[in-house]
């Protein structure tokens, strides 16, 4: 990057070369061609994914980028991928066998694969399967490349991890259908994955394979025949529309469920869910409207998913929406984005809006002949939308050119070639000149009256993620608005390079990443352009510090979405379905699908107030000085478990996730209470969202159980999550949270949280999460994996919620199966005594007594006595109570004390 900073004589000099006609410059005919510039290499990871899982059929995929010169213009961009101009090598301490490999042709060949917005790619492949115990492996993959007999080279970190499994699979892909009552036997087709996702790496396994992808109802929704499918691979699905144009066309919902190839010869045909590998879409409908075509200038990698709908994020850097015409500067990247507007039929006054980048494999996106202002061949990419302008040297001879069009129109057809369903954009072509910067940080974190950022040094957190950010001078006569800065022209710097280092250091995102052994004390980063006639930089103050050890990780929640900047120290929470509502009537309420989780870090350094800070202050922690917790949700190295159980509270010490379920066997020593009913403990009701750290979702279509959530940290680098937060939640997953579903409850978790966690001992001082929650985690052993078994959403869609809910209620699921025990009693049959005492003998107070009481007989054996307890549940006998309160906890608890 250096090279552009040419000294003033030899400026001076080529302008004389061109003066008198030789040498040449931008303009010139004699000018030499351009070629690579191996001063400007640069290897990155595609996604910035430099974590390999040892799946044993993952990969990693890794590519070269460079500018060009022609020996007076430097630093030529866009970028080049010369990915398949280099040797590849990787380091030799990768085990026996090798757990990396780089991938080859038959003959042992480089094999370079092609992407649509990364050009050529070198993968890195692992087909060694690793143990969850096996030690991670810090390896190195280097570029190398020669110009002229020179070698020029360049090398990046890269590890391979144990997979640590985040949860159960997951069905991935488009949730939402939109289909027009107005065309006849309208469809549309799109792919499913079966993903498994892991703690300690973003990228999830591709399990496609080795299961069948099948449909509740496959009138309204097809998967493909040809399953299983070819490693890596997805499942197509076509939607057929059930709407028409005289119809009452109300929203219909299907369920796409995974079952296991090997057990399942015969495919879908007979196969059943099993509760949890499960996706519900919603198929609408609306009528196709409008489209409109807009651009992002230098898009983010993950800007448009698999599916290819833009991240919301990206909706506002969409330029066009409002305008027939927009300018685009030379030697960017630019992404074309059609938002589709549909016309709700259930609400005709209401719009439904859609962004994509691609349209399930069309072709939709098209330029005129013979418009010059791109640099990629074809000019727009057909499917994908994605194009790059010409470099600044090739405008310069354009514009000196004369009578050149600097102009391109592009069109975007999302409706089957409707003219009414297409739109145009005018792109004016400008030059890359940028006059202004700006350093942003990517987590928002950008008030300047804050001072310095603050970089920790010494420990595990991460560093700064920022992005770079340019205002073109010809945009907006520069007064637009700033756009990101293209990789490759720009250069990041750290003044202190033995305390922090930009990684990587020219492209548009980088992460100030500390070094081993860093001092504490300021430094600057400094970001440089260099597509000017002259380099224009800006600095951003930061300050490193060493936070000491972690002495305490701390786990909040969310407890209100409509307030996502107030958390709780909080040990219960609701998380369910909230679309169960196909045979519940209008206006029922729902438990919302999800529970947002933080995670806070005490360090042993930090010089602040020791008092925790107050409910409502702690999303701003992170820089508030008053305080000693430091965010770390979004830390590579903090996780989020969620397994079958419940929370100990105090009662326990120290305090901890309390399970039955150890490995997935059947519960043998309970056949008798369930009739000789075999069961199976399903995997946990509930797992952390790969997408939106921190937030907990319910699984599968129809649950029933308690989850307990921590957090954890990775303090030593080693993959292995050591340390757990000293706070915990039990977390309630339902069906459905109808008046119902707990008798004589209204808010459901404001209701039951006082009577699931409280109770304290008076003299004593400790909490417990009381009798009533591991009871519910009972009937959760035997009702979870019932609903799992019994419940088929094989009807076109209804699902028999009223029938769920009384066997809920009142224990006896032989309604839904004759097969199924009366387990005696319900949650309804527990929670009326818990809430009200109603016509029973014992009210609230009771009960709380009775439970302050059994403080002294932890609830740690969950599987035999409570079940004993749960099936011989007999609510009178709570009447006879005296003060011998412990005596009569041994009698009604005997099992489950010690």
């Amino acid at each position: 990057m250096k090279s552009i900073k040419i000294a003033m004589s030899l400026v001076f000099a080529s302008f004389l070369l061109a003066a008198c006609g030789g040498g040449g410059d931008a303009r010139s005919p004699d000018r030499p061609g351009l070629t690579i510039d191996p001063e400007t290499l640069r290897m990155e990871f595609v996604n910035n994914v430099s974590t390999l899982p040892g799946t044993g059929n993952s990969r990693i995929s890794v590519r070269m980028l460079a500018l060009r010169s022609d020996g007076i213009n430097k630093n030529v961009g866009p970028e080049m991928v010369i990915t398949d101009q280099v040797r590849w090598q990787l380091s030799a301490n990768l085990g026996s066998p090798e757990k990396a490999e780089l991938d080859v042709n038959d003959d042992g060949s480089p094999k370079f694969r092609d992407t649509v917005r990364d050009g050529k790619v070198q993968d890195i492949l692992n087909r060694v399967q690793m143990g969850v115990d096996d030690a991670t492996i810090n390896a190195t993959v280097t570029g190398i490349f020669t110009k002229s007999g020179k070698t020029f080279s360049k090398t990046l970190p890269f590890t391979v991890v144990p997979p640590t499994p985040a949860g159960s699979p997951k069905i991935v892909g488009k949730e939402l259908i939109l289909l027009d009552p107005l065309i006849e036997n309208d469809s549309e087709t799109t792919n499913y994955r079966l993903l498994q996702y892991f703690t300690n790496t973003p990228i999830p396994e591709n399990i496609t394979d080795t299961v069948y992808i099948c449909s509740s109802d496959t009138t309204l929704a097809e998967p493909s025949a040809d399953q299983p499918v070819a490693l890596n691979g997805s499942v197509p699905v076509t939607y057929k529309s059930p709407f028409t144009s005289d119809g009452n066309n109300a929203e219909r919902q299907v369920t796409l469920f995974a079952v296991d190839a090997d057990s399942n010869p015969n495919g879908c045909v007979g196969a059943t869910s099993d509760g949890i590998r499960e996706l519900t879409v919603t198929m609408k409908p609306a009528t196709f409207a409008k489209v409109d075509i807009c651009a992002i200038i230098n898009p983010d990698t993950a800007a448009c998913d698999a599916g290819g709908v833009l991240a919301q994020d990206s909706i506002a850097s969409c330029k066009g929406l409002d305008s027939n015409s927009i300018s685009v500067p030379a030697a960017q990247r630019l992404q074309f984005v059609a938002r589709l507007t549909y016309n709700n039929v259930q609400n005709p006054g209401q719009t439904l809006q859609v962004y994509q980048c691609s349209d399930n494999g069309n072709d939709v996106w098209s330029a005129r002949d013979g418009d010059l202002i791109y640099s990629t061949d074809p000019k727009v990419d057909p499917k994908e939308g994605f194009a790059v302008t010409v470099d600044g040297a090739t405008y310069d001879d354009l514009k000196a050119s004369g009578g050149i069009a600097l102009t391109s129109v592009v069109t975007g057809n999302f409706g089957n070639n409707v003219p009414d369903l297409a739109d145009t954009l005018e792109l004016n072509l400008v030059g890359p000149r940028v006059d202004e910067l700006k350093i942003e940080r990517v987590d928002g974190l950008n008030n300047d009256t804050n001072g310095p950022d603050t970089l920790y040094v010494n420990s595990f957190l991460d560093g700064i993620e920022y992005r770079a950010l340019c205002k073109f001078t010809e945009l907006a006569g520069g007064t637009g608005a700033f756009e990101a800065c293209p990789n490759g022209l720009i250069e990041w710097e750290s003044s202190v390079p033995t305390t922090a280092l930009p990684v990587p250091d020219t492209s548009v995102n980088t992460t100030l990443t500390a070094q081993a052994g860093a001092a504490e004390g300021p430094l600057e980063l400094k970001l440089t352009y260099f597509g000017s006639d002259e380099p224009v930089s800006v600095t951003r103050p930061v300050n490193a510090v060493d936070p000491g050890a972690l002495t305490e990780l701390r786990l909040f929640m969310v407890p209100n979405a409509t307030e996502p900047d107030t958390l709780a120290d909080d040990e219960f929470a609701c998380v369910g379905r909230d679309d169960l509502v196909e045979s519940l009537e209008d206006g029922e309420q729902f438990v919302r699908g999800g529970q947002q989780f933080e995670a806070y870090a005490n360090f042993s350094n930090l010089q602040a107030s020791t008092a925790l800070p107050t409910e409502g202050d702690l999303l701003g922690a992170g820089n508030d000085s008053t305080t000693r917790l430091l965010r770390v949700t979004d830390q590579s190295r903090i996780a989020f478990t969620a397994i079958p159980g419940f929370w100990s509270g105090d009662f326990a010490d120290p305090a901890a996730c309390q399970t039955a379920v150890t490995d997935s066997v059947p519960l043998e020593d309970i056949t008798d209470a369930t009739g000789g009913f075999i069961l199976t403990p399903a995997a946990a009701a509930a797992s952390f969202d790969p997408n939106q750290k921190g937030r907990l979702r319910s699984d599968g279509l129809l649950r029933l159980s308690t989850v307990c959530v921590q957090a954890q940290a990775d303090t030593d680098s080693d993959s292995t999550f050591e340390t757990q937060s000293v706070d915990g939640a039990s977390v309630l997953v339902l069906p459905a949270a109808d008046d119902n579903l707990l008798t004589f409850s209204n808010e459901l978790c404001s209701v039951l949280e006082p009577v699931l966690t409280l109770s304290s001992l008076p003299g004593v001082g400790f909490e417990t999460p009381g009798i009533i929650l591991p009871v519910i985690y009972g009937v959760s052993l035997v009702a979870d994996p019932l609903l799992a078994t019994l419940i088929q959403n094989d009807d076109g869609g209804t699902i028999p919620a009223e029938a769920i809910v009384e066997a809920l209620i009142t224990g006896d699921f032989s309604t839904l199966d004759p097969s199924a025990p009366d387990l005696g009693a319900g949650l309804g049959t527990l929670t009326n005594a818990l809430l009200t005492g109603g016509p029973l003998p014992v009210g609230l107070g009771d009960l709380v007594d009775v439970v302050d009481a059994c403080l002294v007989a932890p609830v740690t054996s969950v599987v035999g006595g409570l079940l004993d307890t749960l099936l011989g549940f007999n609510i009178e006998d709570f009447q006879n109570f005296d003060e011998t309160f412990y005596d009569d906890c041994i009698n009604l608890f005997g099992d489950l004390a010690p």
